[in-house]
């Protein structure tokens, strides 16, 4: 078993979304890599499929907060610096926003998509295919179906009750927790913002010494602040692989250790030169 697909076993995911990730579900469909392809991600993103036109993965950013484990079913990717477009926040919302693509993919709903909607739980996949029908598959008209209604998905806002991003505090009004929120967690609005606010925390701004924050938060044994750090930009990847295992053997959660060596073994099979930072 590969360390992504125990991780998601452990996350306390179901088994069909292993599945999509090794390939079993929607990929002739989608037409994507699954697995994903490697083209750089930061270690809280665990990538299920891949897209090499974007290049774009889709996958499940984990927020380690004090309270514990957030999970995100995101997309996002290199090209436009892991803006994350949240797609859902539930398993339910998850399979339903896959069955969504894959009808518009095939433009109908065939025997395939009928199996894995089996698969995933999902009751009644003609409800689906009528909305397609009517709304395509847009995140703006996601309004429409009731199980996106609560919680709601930052994609799935309607105009004016948009968050603008993957937290409750990485949208334009500052926040108590923010300090604690990861560079990569942040909108493209509140980077902005953040760029020249000497009150923003260190790693929340463009070229910041990284590494040296990292070693900070460790010999505090902050490791909260140093996860934050690690999934913020300014990595080379050696760096971070080396920063990604001292941090698992650190670390008192069992599942985040496993995460960070799952993300070192993903990145080690890059083979590219120019992808050596993110």
């Amino acid at each position: 078993m590969d360390p992504y697909t125990r991780l998601i076993a452990d996350l306390g995911l179901p088994p069909w979304i292993s599945e999509v990730r090794n390939g079993r579900w929607l990929a002739d469909a989608m037409i994507w890599e699954a697995p994903a392809d490697w083209y750089t991600c930061p270690p809280a993103l665990v990538p299920l499929t891949s897209d090499g036109s974007g290049p774009r993965y889709v996958g499940i950013w984990v927020r380690w907060t004090d309270a514990g484990r957030v999970l995100h079913f995101v997309e996002a990717g290199p090209e436009d610096r892991f803006l994350l477009q949240e797609a859902a926040l539930t398993v339910e919302q998850f399979s339903t926003r896959l069955v969504l693509y894959a009808i518009s993919a095939e433009a109908g709903l065939t025997d395939h998509i009928r199996s894995f909607a089996g698969a995933a739980g999902i009751q009644d996949p003609d409800l689906l295919r009528q909305h397609t029908s009517r709304y395509s598959d847009q995140a703006a008209d996601l309004i429409h179906l009731p199980l996106f209604d609560t919680p709601r998905p930052a994609t799935a806002c309607a105009e004016g009750l948009s968050r603008d991003g993957i937290t409750p505090f990485a949208g334009d009004t500052p926040s108590p927790e923010e300090p604690g929120a990861a560079w990569f967690e942040l909108s493209g609005a509140r980077r902005a913002a953040l760029a020249g606010d000497p009150a923003a925390a260190p790693w929340q701004r463009r070229n910041a010494p990284v590494e040296a924050l990292f070693a900070d938060a460790m010999v505090q044994g902050d490791h909260l602040r140093a996860w934050a750090i690690l999934n913020s930009t300014g990595w080379k990847l050696p760096a971070a692989r080396k920063a990604a295992t001292d941090l698992a053997a650190a670390v008192a959660d069992p599942v985040i250790a496993a995460q960070l060596r799952a993300w070192v073994d993903f990145s080690q099979r890059s083979l590219d030169p120019d992808r050596e930072d993110y």
